[in-house]
């Protein structure tokens, strides 16, 4: 007699668990992470009536699912990492372009032009003391640029060092609560029914984590989770293998892994904060910072050494002696070996007294000698001015190289992150388009839900009616 009443009750749970879905999409719609979830529902097992057939007996909710892709996924993580490292290489180069200030009032090459100026206008006139000092004073703001450019490639590689520290602490501990989600996972679905939300929170880890190192994902029919860098496993399943940071070490052992081994990465966040950190374009590796502050200080040794080499020769204003280094490094030293980007300066004897500029060419000669000064003016043009190495020529070409290896390396920077963050947009559309909440289609599901929830209320209704013809309403003729 209850048999109707049952099936229509059936359907009327099933479609108001259906709008309870639909309700918990269209909350979570503007939800980072979050998959749209869809019911899977069925027929009941059908009642078997002799002579007559299977008679249906409804329908039920088996299983709520998440709307996920996982090809998607393995294809956003996939790209996600090298999104991350020439993002950090196009920054870094952006800050270095600034740092070198070309082209500008700024620039090395200005403050080159500014000495070379002033050389020439005493050439003009070397007996007088005035025209001395802008020597000094432009050859003391082309070592104070300098000494300022190299410390402050200094103090950002000191940066990229505390920030790569950061990005080992993050990994840590997205790792840990990748794991912590593992078990809980793992102990909810003992039924075999997905734990659909707390799976979201863990691929929203997953997608923060592949920024930063490149990731590989797997998990087992048994559902354990485990997420791998470069082959080895930083979460497996409930166990964490973190990342140890030693500042103390050379860069090839301050990244290792808890238990012992050396970690290598090829590509994310981490690996352009270590080729910024470290790059030193030796066999053509990546051009860093350590790169930039080579190249300061190969070419403070180099000018200053050329530069000394010359001005020994000469006399100062009045002398007899010769031998005066024009610029220095520590402890006033000439040795191209204590001279440093960092630590260029004039001598002690040029900054005490301007008359010490060796212009001339021959001991108490004329006043108006200049013929070493000449020789100095002339160095600008040698082509032997740098020799060796991929920087050779004149000064002007030494910067000249620097510059043009930072403009081709950050163009390309700029292109390949351009390029990286169209492919990883598509992937995105996709995988929003794939999982993410559709208001339109959430709103067409709830009218839908909501007529089949009221067409089973009234079937319940109808089937009250029957039954309570039946059991009050039969039999009562005759009494």
């Amino acid at each position: 007699m209850f048999f109707g009443f049952n099936s229509a009750v059936k359907g009327l749970l099933a479609s108001q668990r259906a709008l309870y879905t639909t309700n918990h999409n269209i909350n979570n719609a503007n939800t980072k992470g979050y998959s749209r979830q869809q019911i899977e529902q069925r027929a009941t097992d059908p009642f078997r009536m002799p002579g007559i057939g299977f008679l249906g007996t409804g329908t039920e909710i088996h299983n709520i699912q998440r709307v996920r892709d996982a090809f998607v996924d393995f294809k956003y993580w996939n790209e996600t990492a090298p999104l991350g490292e020439w993002e950090i290489k196009k920054n870094a180069l952006t800050e270095i372009e600034k740092l070198m200030g070309e082209p500008s009032d700024n620039s090395f090459r200005k403050y080159l032009d500014d000495f070379y100026v002033s050389l020439e206008e005493m050439s003009k006139n070397p007996s007088d003391i005035a025209f001395r000092e802008p020597v000094r004073e432009n050859a003391l703001a082309l070592t104070k640029h300098i000494n300022e450019t190299a410390e402050r490639l200094m103090d950002m590689k000191e940066e990229v060092e505390y920030n790569i520290d950061m990005k080992v602490k993050q990994i840590n501990s997205l790792a840990e609560q990748i794991g912590a989600l593992n078990r809980q996972i793992y102990s909810q679905e003992l039924d075999g029914k997905p734990a659909n939300d707390l799976r979201d929170r863990r691929e929203l880890l997953v997608d923060e984590l592949s920024k930063i190192v490149n990731v590989r994902v797997n998990e087992s029919p048994e559902g354990k989770y485990n997420v791998s860098v470069e082959g080895i496993s930083i979460v497996d399943h409930l166990y964490v293998n973190k990342v140890v940071f030693n500042k103390d070490g050379a860069m090839g052992e301050k990244l290792t892994w808890e238990n012992g081994g050396n970690i290598t990465l090829s590509s994310g966040e981490l690996k352009g904060l270590i080729d910024v950190y470290e790059g030193n374009g030796e066999n053509n590796t990546y051009r860093g910072i350590t790169y930039y502050i080579n190249k300061l200080d190969e070419f403070a040794k180099g000018f200053a050494d050329k530069f000394n080499e010359v001005h020994k020769q000469g006399y100062g204003l009045g002398s007899s002696a010769n031998g005066i280094s024009f610029f220095v490094g520590l402890n006033n030293s000439s040795d191209p070996n204590d001279i440093t980007a960092a630590t260029l300066t004039l001598s002690k004897e040029i900054l005490d007294d301007v008359k010490n500029i060796a212009a001339a060419g021959v001991s108490g000669g004329l006043a108006e000698d200049n013929t070493n000064l000449l020789k100095l003016i002339g160095q600008r043009e040698d082509p032997r001015f740098f020799t060796g190495g991929v920087s050779q020529g004149t000064p002007d070409d030494f910067i000249k190289s620097i510059l043009s290896n930072m403009a081709v390396d950050s163009l390309q920077a700029k292109r390949l992150y351009g390029t990286q963050e169209l492919i990883q947009k598509n992937i995105e559309t996709k995988r929003s388009s794939i999982s993410g909440v559709n208001i339109d289609e959430e709103m067409a599901d709830m009218v839908r839900f909501q007529h089949v929830y009221v067409a089973s209320s009234k079937m319940i209704t109808t089937m009250d009616m029957i039954i309570d013809v039946t059991i009050n309403r039969l039999g009562l003729v005759g009494r």
